[in-house]
């Protein structure tokens, strides 16, 4: 019984390396979500602003947030405007798509909870690859002057 628990936790902590960079990606992305809520509540029953303006100046605040922890953490790499720049294009891109999907879900009739379950599996998988392939990527780097 021992040689299978130890088989166990070696073959996790394999599968938490090969992984880690995802795992990574989707701990900042649940911390972001949570810093997102936070401000909005504070910002509309502190500040009393529109629940509309009140969205747009927390998600700025995260976008900015997770484009640091991504940058530091996930990807290991140095902060630039252009690449932040391709990383606001990535994030708009996973709105339209979380969108799209809403969208999708409610003219065939699906309930919003189904949709709710596609855009979680979907939207972070295909933002982590935005984000690793074209955002943060190292070919994408203006070369040293």
């Amino acid at each position: 019984m021992p040689t299978r628990r130890l088989a166990f936790f070696v073959a996790l902590k394999k599968l938490v390396r090969h992984y880690a960079q995802f795992l990574c990606f989707v701990l900042i992305g649940i911390t972001n979500t949570l810093i997102h809520g936070g401000i909005l509540v504070l910002v509309v029953e502190g500040l009393r602003l529109n629940v509309t303006l009140s969205h747009l100046l927390a998600f700025s605040c995260t976008n900015i947030f997770s484009y640091l922890m991504n940058s530091w953490l996930t990807f290991k790499t140095q902060l630039s405007l252009s690449r932040y720049a391709r990383f606001f294009l990535a994030s708009m891109l996973a709105l339209g798509l979380t969108l799209l999907i809403s969208w999708l879900a409610d003219r065939y009739g699906l309930s919003y909870l189904s949709g709710f379950s596609l855009i979680v599996f979907l939207v972070p998988f295909l933002s982590f690859f935005a984000m690793k392939f074209w955002a943060f990527s190292k070919s994408n780097d203006s070369p040293a002057v």
